[in-house]
This record gives C-alpha cells, structure tokens and sequence, in this order.
C-alpha cells in the first residue's frame, strides 16, 4: 500500500484572502485554513494563490502568487445572462499548481479548512484498486469530496457533477483537472420538461478537462438526462478509474458552515457509491439510498403530470 510523506504533498489554497460583495466568507477564515494545514501537515509546504492587492500579510504560507484577476465569465439562458467565476476558480487553481514541485498536491480554497488527513488514508487504502484502462485518463486516482457531486437531478441522473472544492492527488492529475484553459461565453436553450435547467458549473467544468484528455469537444445541454454522448454509464465507470469520493468529514475537509445545510444532501456520491461503481461492494438499501428511490419515483409522478 502507498505511504505518503507530508514533505511530498503541497498545499494549493486559491482565491481570495477577504470577502467581497460577489463572494461572501466567514471573518478570518483563510487565516484559519491556512493554520489548520500546518496543524495537519507540518512538513508540506503551502502556496497561496490569490489575487493582487489581497491583505495576505502576516499569514503563515510558504510561497504566495499575486495574480491579476481574469474577471468572470458568463452564460446565457435563452436571453437571461449569468455571471460567474469559474475562470477565476482555473486561473488561481491551475498557477499553484504550476509552481507546485512535490509528486502529490492538494487544490483547496481559501474558505474551507482542514479537520484530519482522512483523504490522504483513502487515496493510499484505494489509489491502487485495479482500474478499467478504457476510462482511466489520469496516471492515478484523485481524491475528491462529495460536496455537491449529484447523482440527479428531479429524478434524472446528471453526469460529470464533480466537485469542485477539493482534490488530492498526483501534482500532474491536477494539472490536467485545472488546466488553466478558460471557460468560453457558454449559450443555453430553454428546455420544456420537470425542473429543466442549464448544466451545472461543475458540469461544464469536469467535461471541459474530460473532452480535452479525450480529444473531442463533448458538450451538455441540460442538467440532468444529458450524458454528451458519451453514454449512460460511461461516468460512472470514469468516476471508478479516475476518483475516490468520500463525504467532506470523511476527507478531514471542514466546508464550513456556508455549506453545511445545502440541498440534495440525499443525491449526493459517497464513498459507498464509488465502491459500487468500482465492483467492490454493492450499496445496501441504507437511508441515504431509499431517500432517493423516494425521490425519483415522486419526480417521475409529477413529470408524468406536469411535463
């Protein structure tokens, strides 16, 4: 089984050091992530990567990047225009990557922090499981949280709904996730049907690395029902060969309280998804899987009523 040392893992902390009116944060808590690292992980290194003009000094890191802003990006569906910072998310992302010279990194936020090395346990208990060679574009697996990784949508299943707050992995798997090409001005339709709407932006985001490894440009439409073409159960057998997903807490990953009563806690993949789709070990009918035969069955009644 792998060990990792803590002197071969570094720490990426992107984004803003304060809040600002586009983004809110909890007073200090970059301060606090900062510090929870060196709790943690004494012997890693860590790289803020932020914006020019943030009030950095005085926090305790080993290398920071003063980066000009991108500003945002945007989409438009139909005519309503969404502003977003996804391009700020892959620039910040990708330049501490870049600098990053240890085999293993971390990508995290500014506005989260850490509570235990439970991520670096799960890569070393499962990044060597056998894997499918046809689905496995990255050199090992990533470790990801389920923060906001949905497996549906209003009883639909979504596809390529990755988490974007946290990975741990090989510094060149990183790379490829946030490989610092921008996300274009995006144009959606409005689609009829039971709480249609537009891909997600951890949709877009994951098949916009995947179609690059893959060589063609893969494209959704809508958030759930979409699989770009790519087939029903091609993410599944990607998220077995490239990922291990596991609960934030699981991770040691404190989300903080911005993030703790989200929606569709119920949809969200966990680790006794990921041994399923990996042929380890099927999920047993537990609460967290009966909530979503629930759902799905009371979606497929009011799309049978409503469209």
């Amino acid at each position: 089984m792998t060990q990792i040392a803590d002197k071969d893992i570094t720490f990426v902390v992107q984004g803003p050091v304060q809040a600002s009116q586009e983004r809110k944060q909890l007073s200090g808590i970059t301060e606090q992530c900062l510090r929870s690292i060196r709790a943690h992980f004494p012997e890693s290194k860590i790289i803020l990567s932020t914006w020019a003009g943030q009030p950095f000094e005085g926090l305790d890191y080993d290398q920071v990047l003063e980066l000009e802003d991108p500003g945002p990006n945007f989409i438009f569906y139909g005519e309503k225009q969404v502003q977003l910072n996804n391009n700020r998310q892959l620039y910040s992302s990708h330049m501490g990557l870049a600098a990053v010279k240890t085999k293993f990194a971390v990508k995290m936020r500014t506005d989260n922090q850490l509570m235990g090395r439970g991520f670096v346990e799960l890569y070393e208990r499962y990044s060597e499981i056998k894997r499918e060679s046809q689905y496995s574009l990255l050199n090992s697996r990533v470790v990801t949280s389920s923060t906001f990784f949905l497996l549906s949508h209003a009883g639909q299943d979504t596809h390529f709904h990755k988490s974007d707050l946290f990975d741990f992995g090989e510094t060149q798997d990183l790379l490829k996730i946030w490989d610092g090409n921008f996300v274009p001005t995006l144009h959606f339709s409005k689609k009829a049907g039971y709480k249609s709407r537009y891909p997600a932006t951890e949709q877009f985001l994951c098949l916009k690395w995947i179609s690059h490894l893959l060589g063609e440009n893969y494209k959704l439409t809508v958030k759930a029902g979409d699989d770009a073409g790519l087939g029903e159960n091609y993410w599944k057998h990607f998220i077995a060969s490239n990922l291990i997903v596991d609960l934030p807490e699981n991770l040691g990953l404190d989300v903080t309280e911005r993030f703790y009563h989200r929606g569709n806690l119920s949809q969200e993949i966990d680790l006794a998804d990921w041994k399923e789709f990996a042929g380890i070990k099927k999920r047993t009918w537990d609460k967290k899987r009966l909530k979503r035969a629930l759902k799905k069955y009371e979606s497929k009644v009011l799309r049978f009523f409503f469209g």
